[in-house]
């Protein structure tokens, strides 16, 4: 949906620069605030520049004259910055961002064209170009939007065709760059910034689409990621997680153990009977019957429980000692038995057991060389015990490490059944 909407923003007309408007909102929200840190930084330069341009104004006044223009720039031009400088703080808006632009400009205008009107015979000119010059670097510079480039330029425009062409002063009119026609031409340097602020939004825009495209594009990876991750490390019947997040949840309590660490294995009894005699489809449902009575009694136990394959299930309690690790495959045993699923003919034939098998290492036991799957291998080799054994019970197995020519077997060292 949002992918939708940007890319109908991006393929808007070339002349339409809105865009949609929570979109215009939040486009403008992060470049209004560059915006105005850029225009203080600006400031800053334009209030050098204008010190240093004393040294023209005193060329061209001489020593006599030049308290004047020293004065207003001093004394007026620059206390005006300084005050834009100080109403840009914070996060200011657009507007006062563009009025500040305005105001500076237009009082250094004033104040240039003033020098062009008052400056000895044959400066004036170059004065007349200065103020050219003023809006439009402003107006280069400045990252006003199409619409503020618009009231800048326009306001810079008609200020100085006013000063020049409306308000002659002695024999300042009808002379050089005031003689009407070159100063309309010349005049019209202030609005070249319109074309450019209107390519920049418009650029500006287009990337801003861009970036939340890839953004968006890159967030529904991360989402379809996720959701392949949990598809791949769960079971598709039960929910349960499978046989992959359980190795990697093992693994990962194994090394975060200080103490205990148990592992509980757990198969249902006669599971291929159910089958043959029931069909596989009231053996999907025994499956999930079984997998919600385990999962319950696991998560009330901080277990973590998974699908292992088949019927058969595994569970990994971290700080459990070998007592505890028998009174949860007990625990897990009886609520099985206790479930009392039924299956056969109109559900009278057969209840449905689990046979279970449980061990323990001590983390200690990891420096003799135990690891995770000798957990695995002792817990799967104590529940087979409780299947030869008469089923619906539990039996245990010590966890030690795989020999180098093993033949499959498993040492014992301790067992027990459930009463």
């Amino acid at each position: 949906m949002l992918h939708s909407v940007l890319e109908a923003n991006r393929d808007r007309p070339w002349y339409r620069l809105g865009l949609s408007p929570d979109l215009e909102k939040r486009f403008h929200a992060e470049n209004d605030r560059r915006s105005a840190a850029f225009v203080r930084s600006w400031l800053v330069v334009f209030i050098v520049f204008n010190v240093v341009s004393l040294k023209l104004d005193y060329e061209a006044f001489g020593p006599e004259a030049f308290a004047v223009p020293a004065f207003l720039t001093l004394g007026v031009f620059m206390p005006v910055a300084l005050g834009m400088i100080a109403a840009l703080q914070g996060r200011p808006s657009a507007r006062r961002v563009t009025g500040a632009a305005i105001a500076v400009s237009l009082v250094d205008m004033a104040i240039v064209l003033n020098g062009a009107r008052t400056v000895p015979d044959g400066h004036e000119d170059v004065y007349l170009v200065l103020a050219v010059i003023v809006p439009l670097v402003v107006g280069l510079i400045a990252p006003l939007s199409f619409r503020h480039s618009l009231l800048f330029c326009g306001l810079a425009f008609t200020f100085y065709l006013g000063w020049v062409l409306l308000l002659p002063r002695g024999e300042f009119a009808g002379h050089g760059l005031a003689g009407g026609g070159l100063a309309i031409l010349i005049a019209c340097l202030i609005l070249v910034p319109i074309k450019i602020s209107f390519s920049r939004e418009n650029q500006e825009k287009q990337a801003f689409l861009l970036r939340l495209i890839l953004e968006a594009q890159a967030s529904e990876l991360a989402d379809a990621n996720a959701r392949l991750r949990i598809l791949s490390e769960t079971d598709a019947l039960t929910g349960l997680a499978n046989r992959r997040a359980f190795d990697a949840a093992l693994a990962a309590s194994w090394s975060a153990s200080k103490a205990w660490c148990a592992v509980v294995a757990l198969d249902i009894d006669h599971f291929k009977h159910l089958n043959d005699t029931a069909g596989h489809p009231e053996g999907d449902r025994c499956l999930v019957a079984v997998a919600a009575a385990l999962g319950a009694r696991t998560r009330e136990a901080n277990g973590f429980l998974a699908r292992y394959g088949g019927e058969e299930f595994m569970a990994v309690f971290p700080d459990r000692e070998p007592d505890e690790a028998l009174a949860l495959g007990e625990t897990l045993r009886a609520a099985i038995e206790a479930l009392g699923y039924r299956y056969g003919a109109d559900g009278a034939g057969w209840t449905v057991t689990v046979s279970v098998g449980v061990t323990a290492a001590h983390r200690r036991t990891g420096s003799c060389g135990v690891g995770p799957s000798d957990l695995v291998r002792a817990a799967d080799a104590a529940l087979y015990r409780a299947k030869r054994l008469g089923r619906n019970r539990v039996e245990a197995e010590t966890a030690v490490p795989e020999p180098a020519n093993h033949d499959g077997g498993i040492v014992a060292a301790y067992s027990a059944a459930s009463s």
